[in-house]
């Protein structure tokens, strides 16, 4: 779709430059609108994007997804409790190893 889509953008510049650049402008807005709508939503606050895969769903996809990282890298399962969800300053990161050279 997108190298139809430019390539008949580029047949309009070679035909007519003004008609080419009404055209880039048409297809500039309407890009913008899609993604304001994708992102933000029509009206504020409720993006099409929940709409295909809702935000609890979402969620429930990242755990699972940190829980098998977890298991393949053979790190151990975090404990709930706040200061292990997010290092301190002056914390290392989990699995971060002092290197000797």
């Amino acid at each position: 779709l997108m190298p139809a889509l430019f390539l008949g953008l580029s047949a309009v510049l070679d035909a007519s430059v003004g008609g080419g650049v009404v055209l880039l402008l048409f297809i500039l807005v309407v890009f913008v609108v899609f993604e304001l709508l994708w992102l933000v939503g029509w009206p504020v606050g409720s993006p099409l994007c929940y709409k295909v895969l809702s935000q609890d769903s979402r969620e429930e996809g990242r755990k699972a997804l940190e829980k098998a990282d977890r298991e393949v890298q053979g790190l151990p399962e975090p404990e709930e409790s706040p200061s292990a969800a997010e290092p301190t300053a002056m914390q290392e990161p989990a699995g971060a190893q002092d290197v000797q050279v």
